[in-house]
């Protein structure tokens, strides 16, 4: 089957509707035949029963459509916002003035005039009657098994027993759940019914002749019938009694034999008793039959047209989709643009879409760390420095200058080879650091910048505790402390202080690790400050003035990359006032993404 839909090029998920329409319509019309044909064998009495059946689910489906629509009307009633609130009050005990009851008269009056067949409507608080006020309790008004079973229903309309029959009115009961009391009862609703309903029964409503229908309650109570007086005698019970299993229903009464039809009411589970005499069955066996081919027919040519469009609407957004969804060769997908008919469709499409972002996203940050790779690699190479001969040279110097008793030097000294050390690294070690490991980098940064400036800087450290191991980046902090010490102090005469404050923050409600770099130096103009904060904003290349070779601008750039676009550095200056720089990351970000 592959290979022929395959050769013909044919579309395969029509080809599958298509194929299971035709099995299922092949089950149908067998289904068919086979009724055509005991139809056929039993010509006479099965033509009669065909259409009186039919008749009496056309009754059936009257009465169930009227009955519907009182129970429609019931439902928008149980559901009326002022009702639901009045009767929540009256079950919390609270007092209900008689105002407030008689405010519901407008909204019962407003559904009667949706129906002629409502007459009444009586509304209970409980098993008390709330309006009108002097009404019967429920259990006296409906009797207690409708009440019984309109509990056991759980907001269903249940119709009561005929025997509560009044002034030609019938009697149907709803419990109302209350919505604000997680759908338990609080209330009921009476309905008044005209018995008018049920006057199509009242006259000959079969065109055989001699044809009698009457209608029962769910206790064999006679309802209605077209001819009363034909079943003044005979037990219910025998009358609705259903046949064996593959036996026609005849039964006689009087002396006549009559065949039986029973349909019950979806609605109310009422029986409807269609009786029509067997002499007066004719044939018309042949009619049936024809409308019953031509059905099938039209029936047939109406769904494949149907199926043709429906599946046209299927397969094509799905192959629309999938020409766009071809990668190019050495490129990368498209957006899909176009909105489809169905919801399945479009949500699909914009899985599909969301997909390419990222990819694209993914591919662009790749790129980034690649570049910025590459140039620390060049720039290594440009340095020209074996680390090992740099470390053993800053070694010796630093005992050169303990044997001449030069001790702040040889200290100096020092911490400058522990700088380098934590600043070259092998590429195979990870890039993330402890806050504490960053920390000491930094203060052993200050101590060689101490010895150049002496006296004029003074610098502190406040560190929250919980913070201390925390994974950050490495070489993160030390950049904006040079920065500080390099554009603010350096230039400054004077003495001149640098604060570092690393603490939880809440930004935006969310806990975030504040790094806060401050100091008292010359500060930055406002138009310097202005195009700083324009470069940070657009994340453009790194400075490179920096000796360091890492600035402001590399900083914001590698929290892009590994924090995505939520985080990154924020500055603060005023001329002869000193520079404020925030640097605010998540918790529990430990690698590079």
């Amino acid at each position: 089957m592959n290979r022929i839909i395959g050769a013909l090029q044919l579309n395969r998920t029509r080809v599958q509707i298509l194929l299971g329409f035709l099995l299922v319509m092949m089950v149908v019309l067998s289904i068919a035949g086979g009724l055509v044909y005991r139809s056929i064998s039993e010509l006479l009495v099965r033509n009669a029963e065909s259409y009186v059946g039919e008749t009496t689910k056309q009754a059936s489906a009257r009465l169930d459509a009227v009955l519907a629509q009182v129970d429609t009307l019931s439902l928008l009633l149980m559901t009326d916002a002022r009702i639901q609130q009045l009767l929540y009050k009256v079950k919390q005990g609270e007092a209900v003035t008689v105002d407030q009851k008689l405010s519901v008269r407008p909204i019962l009056i407003n559904l009667m005039t949706f129906s002629d067949l409502i007459q009444g409507i009586e509304l209970y608080a409980g098993d008390e009657p709330f309006y009108p006020l002097e009404n019967q309790n429920l259990l006296e008004r409906i009797g207690q098994e409708a009440a019984i079973f309109a509990n056991l229903k759980e907001g269903q309309l249940v119709w009561a027993d005929t025997k509560q029959k009044e002034n030609g009115h019938l009697l149907a009961v709803r419990q109302i759940r209350l919505e604000d009391d997680y759908l338990a009862g609080g209330g009921y609703i009476v309905f008044r019914i005209s018995d008018s309903l049920l006057d199509f029964f009242n006259t000959e409503f079969s065109s055989i002749k001699g044809s009698t229908m009457h209608l029962y309650d769910q206790h064999q109570q006679l309802v209605a019938s077209s001819s009363p007086s034909l079943l003044t005698s005979v037990d219910p019970s025998f009358l609705l009694r259903p046949a064996p299993q593959g036996t026609h229903s005849i039964i006689n009464i009087h002396g006549t034999d009559y065949l039986k039809i029973i349909r019950q009411s979806t609605e109310t589970h009422w029986s409807i008793l269609m009786l029509v005499p067997v002499r007066a069955i004719t044939e018309g066996l042949l009619v049936l039959k024809q409308a019953l081919l031509w059905s099938l027919i039209v029936g047939v040519v109406f769904c494949l047209l149907l199926l043709w469009i429906l599946s046209s609407f299927i397969t094509k957004p799905i192959r629309r989709l999938r020409n766009k969804m071809r990668i190019p060769f050495l490129g990368l997908p498209h957006l899909n643009e176009e909105v489809y008919f169905n919801f399945e469709m479009n949500e699909l499409n914009i899985s599909y879409n969301n997909l390419v972002r990222e990819l694209h996203q993914l591919v662009q940050t790749v790129y980034e760390k690649e570049r910025l790779k590459n140039q620390a690699e060049i720039k290594m190479l440009q340095a020209q420095i074996h680390p090992h001969f740099l470390f053993n040279t800053l070694e010796s110097l630093y005992w050169t200058l303990i044997d001449k008793q030069e001790e702040e030097g040889a200290q100096t000294v020092i911490a400058l080879s522990k700088l380098f050390r934590y600043t070259i690294h092998a590429a195979d070690k990870d890039d993330w650091v402890s806050l504490t490991d960053e920390i000491e980098h930094c203060q052993r940064y200050m101590e060689i910048m101490k010895y150049r400036l002496g006296h004029r800087l003074n610098w502190q450290f406040h560190i929250e505790p919980l913070t201390q191991e925390v994974k950050v980046p490495k070489l993160l902090i030390q950049p904006l402390i040079e920065n500080a010490i390099q554009h603010g102090i350096e230039p400054k005469i004077g003495n001149s202080s640098l604060l570092v404050l690393i603490r939880s923050v809440e930004k935006d409600g969310e806990t975030l690790l504040g790094i806060q770099v401050k100091d008292n130096g010359v500060g930055m103009e406002r138009h310097a400050l202005e195009a700083l904060k324009n470069r940070l904003e657009s994340s453009g290349r790194p400075d490179t003035s920096s000796k360091s070779g890492i600035g402001l601008l590399n900083v914001q750039q590698r929290i892009k990359l590994y924090y995505r676009n939520h985080y990154g550095v924020y500055i603060q200056s005023s001329p002869e006032q000193g520079t404020v720089v925030d640097l605010y990351l998540p918790y529990g970000v430990e690698r590079d993404v």
